[in-house]
């Protein structure tokens, strides 16, 4: 019986050691650590593919517009171009409106671009950036008058440098946004408020992704930005001219997200 029970340990022995070796420290032997779930974070690339989402029972339409449509980010022109600028006729803000609507669908929206490269118009007709405005207020003032849109947002992106327009939040890095609002145009609490509203949403998700609101007004500045055709009409800033690619969508991802949680009825 004795020699029965040496021989069940001998083997209990020789069948456990592997286990035992494989959990010690030793070089080039990694002690193994149970799996734990994966923290899902907001990621984006420029290869997004997007299916359909059955849209809600009421669907938020969305305008998108860019009044300064050729902005851009040095990274991403350096990318399509070899070159640094920002400014561009063909990688830019505009450009890149298709993946912008792309993460609004994913979230249910229904957004769509206002088709006009206005920049482009001010070159046609000789006039420079400072009448963008007037420029693209027609198109705006007319797409209006035959669709209803839930929110209304003009994108821009911000000239100051990285440090200030780049937040890094468990390691993965955002274009920050500011909400600009027109204080002298008759919608300024409408636009003041839904604009919160959104900013606060942002940080949410995502701390300090976005720096706030920037009322403007007084001489030297416009004042009202158009957003006195509707209620609802935001200028937003995405990023600086030093962002990337990858961050800027990332931050688009955070916005779309922002709005289906804050002003999409459930």
């Amino acid at each position: 019986m004795k020699n029965f029970k040496r021989f069940v340990l001998t083997i209990l022995f020789f069948f456990s050691l592997p286990i035992v070796i494989g959990m010690m420290p030793f070089p080039n032997n990694e002690k193994f650590v149970p799996a734990t779930p994966e923290e899902k974070i907001l990621y984006a690339a420029n290869d997004l593919v997007v299916s359909d989402v059955s849209p809600p029972k009421d669907p938020f339409k969305v305008l998108l517009l860019f009044t300064h449509s050729h902005e851009t980010y040095k990274p991403f022109l350096e990318n399509e171009k070899g070159m640094v600028a920002v400014y561009d006729d063909q990688a830019n803000l505009y450009s890149m409106h298709q993946l912008f609507e792309d993460y609004f669908r994913l979230n249910g929206i229904t957004a769509s671009t206002l088709d006009v490269d206005v920049m482009s118009v001010l070159k046609e007709n000789g006039k420079t950036i400072v009448d963008a405005y007037k420029t693209v207020r027609p198109y705006v003032a007319e797409e209006l008058k035959t669709n209803q849109y839930d929110l209304i947002l003009d994108i821009h992106r911000d000239s100051t440098s990285r440090n200030k327009t780049t937040v890094v939040h468990k390691n993965v890095s955002y274009a920050k946004v500011s909400f600009v609002i027109g204080a002298e145009n008759p919608n300024y609490k409408s636009n003041k408020a839904i604009a919160q509203t959104i900013s606060n949403s942002m940080n949410e998700i995502i701390p300090n992704i976005s720096k706030g609101i920037i009322e403007k007004k007084g001489t030297g500045v416009d004042g009202v930005y158009n957003q006195d055709l509707a209620k609802e009409f935001i200028l937003i800033e995405i990023g600086g001219i030093d962002n990337t690619e990858d961050e800027v969508y990332r931050t688009v991802a955070v916005l779309a997200q922002a709005v289906a949680n804050s002003l999409v009825e459930k």
